[in-house]
C-alpha cells in the first residue's frame, strides 16, 4: 500500500471531511485520492492561509479538515495561524511536504523548509516529522485526535524519504 493510501484511509477512519490543499506534483497523488474518495469534499485553494480560514469555518460548522501543502506554503499561514486557527481553537491537521532538507535543489526552499520545526515550536504549534518506518496510518490518526482533543492545529511534516521529494 502507498503511503498517500495509507494516508487517505487514515484521514477516513479519523472522520475528517473537509480537505484543503495547494496542488503540488510531489503530493498530486494524495491530492487526487482525497478528491476521488466520496468521503471528502477537498478544495483547492489560491493561497494557504485560504485554507486556514476554510478549516476554521468547517470547525465551526462541526467538521474536521486538513491541509495539503509544501512547507513553503505553510510558512505563508503563520499570521493566519497566530491570529485565527491557535488563538481561537479551531483545530486542523497539516499534511506538509517538507522542503529544504536532504536533496533539496532550490535554494530559495532552503531557510523555511529546513527550520520549519523550530519555526512552528517558535509559534507554538505541534508538529512532527513523517518518515517511512512511522506506522504511517496510525500516526496520522493520532494527529487528528491531538488537533481535535486540544483545540490546535498539528502539522505533520511528510519527509522526502517518505515523499520521494522533488527533483531539478
Amino acid at each position: 500500500m502507498s503511503w498517500e493510501t495509507e494516508v487517505t484511509d487514515a484521514l477516513q477512519r479519523s472522520g475528517v471531511q473537509i480537505v484543503t490543499y495547494l496542488p503540488d506534483s510531489v503530493i498530486a497523488n494524495l491530492i487526487e485520492n482525497t478528491e476521488r474518495d466520496v468521503a471528502f469534499d477537498s478544495y483547492r485553494v489560491a493561497r494557504e492561509e485560504e485554507a486556514v480560514s476554510l478549516l476554521g469555518g468547517a470547525w465551526l460548522g462541526g467538521e474536521c479538515g486538513v491541509l495539503i501543502c509544501q512547507s513553503s506554503g505553510l510558512a505563508n499561514t503563520f499570521n493566519a495561524l497566530g491570529s485565527h486557527s491557535i488563538a481561537n481553537g479551531m483545530p486542523f491537521v497539516g499534511l506538509v511536504t517538507r522542503r529544504g532538507d536532504l536533496g533539496e535543489h532550490n535554494l530559495a526552499q532552503v531557510p523555511g523548509g529546513y527550520n520549519m520545526p523550530r519555526l512552528l515550536d517558535d509559534i507554538g504549534v505541534r508538529n512532527r516529522s513523517l518518515e517511512p518506518s512511522d506506522p504511517i496510518g496510525a500516526t496520522v490518526e493520532r494527529a487528528v485526535s491531538t488537533a481535535r482533543s486540544t483545540g490546535q492545529p498539528y502539522i505533520l511534516l511528510l519527509e522526502r524519504n517518505l515523499t520521494g521529494g522533488k527533483d531539478v
